[in-house]
């Protein structure tokens, strides 16, 4: 009992010498002022550091992230599973985006040359409207009454804001779509043989859901095509006009694998749609060093962005009432 009760006055004793040590210490000022020497250099670095980048280092940096190129690959085309080449037409393109490098929030660099920035904004216009139908028209069971929940999240992860200014916080969210579209086509091929009113998955090949597909992404490009412009801003419209044909363009091409016999069901796939293919290439592969209106840049595509509109409403009502 003697040697208990002498154990415990030892063991109370080192920790009351621990307590104080550390009372002495957090109550130290010395210690304090040490600490917040530390914290402020930190900060003070922080805060040059992204002085420094936004101005001069990204001036240098720019041009290496903004330049485009007017080169177009081939689809992936994907013969056992209706609706996957459509499908694969938008996922590949937006994991396109990212191997290319994404500068839409990218601090600094798209302060400078912001060729590619709207270009990209472009691009990611019309695969929102693509992702968007697919939730909303071809992708939609109307035997279950509902749409496809990794549609529905792949939709509410490429419409977060693109512009905001974080270094890396929009790739995040575009990889994050491409796993739901990639989700989503497992269970299309699971649920190939499932009956209808039982399917999570579908892709509705039907005219009149394609006509709401076009009839949407005419409305994206006539909304830039609206855009008023000065001197500053005229070659921010080129490049989001630009970046909508190249989006559309591989959309079109998937939905060219899917659809294409029932455009020529419609009579509509020599006569309206193959034209749109043609004309969407020759607006992409005009591709000027530095694009100006003086020479006619703006025009040039702005004419062959209102031809494609123009062709996309034929195409639309054709496959509505042909």
């Amino acid at each position: 009992m003697k040697n208990f009760k002498q154990k415990t006055i030892v063991h109370t004793a080192l920790v009351k010498r621990k307590v104080d040590v550390i009372l002495d210490f957090i109550l130290n000022k010395n210690e304090w002022k040490c600490f917040f020497k530390r914290i402020s250099v930190f900060v003070i670095v922080g805060i040059l550091t992204t002085i420094f980048w936004i101005f001069p280092f990204s001036i240098f940096v720019a041009p290496f992230y903004s330049s485009v190129t007017s080169s177009l690959k081939p689809i992936q085309k994907d013969y056992l599973l209706e609706g996957k080449t459509t499908v694969m037409s938008i996922q590949n393109a937006i994991q396109n985006l990212l191997d290319k490098g994404l500068v839409t929030n990218f601090i600094g660099v798209r302060n400078w040359i912001d060729n590619k920035q709207n270009e990209q904004i472009g691009e990611i216009e019309i695969y929102r409207i693509a992702i968007n139908t697919l939730e909303n028209n071809l992708g939609r069971n109307s035997g279950t009454g509902g749409a496809n929940k990794n549609l529905t999240q792949a939709r509410a992860d490429i419409y977060a804001d693109c512009e905001r200014a974080y270094f890396t916080s929009y790739s995040t969210r575009l990889k994050q779509t491409i796993l739901s579209i990639g989700r989503y086509l497992d269970e299309l091929k699971d649920n190939q043989n499932i009956l209808m009113s039982n399917k999570k998955a579908v892709f509705i090949v039907n005219s009149d859901n394609l006509a709401e597909v076009l009839d949407k992404v005419k409305q994206q490009i006539q909304t830039n095509l609206a855009t008023d412009t000065s001197f500053f801003t005229e070659d921010d419209k080129f490049y989001k006009i630009r970046g909508n044909l190249i989006a559309t363009y591989y959309f079109l091409n998937g939905i060219n694998f899917d659809f294409k016999d029932k455009m020529i069901d419609k009579s509509s796939y020599k006569e309206n749609f193959i034209p749109i293919l043609k004309y969407l290439e020759k607006a992409i592969l005009y591709n000027p060093i530095i694009v100006s209106e003086f020479m006619g840049d703006v025009s040039k595509i702005e004419k062959n962005a209102n031809i494609i509109s123009q062709k996309l409403t034929e195409l639309r009502d054709k496959l509505r009432n042909g």
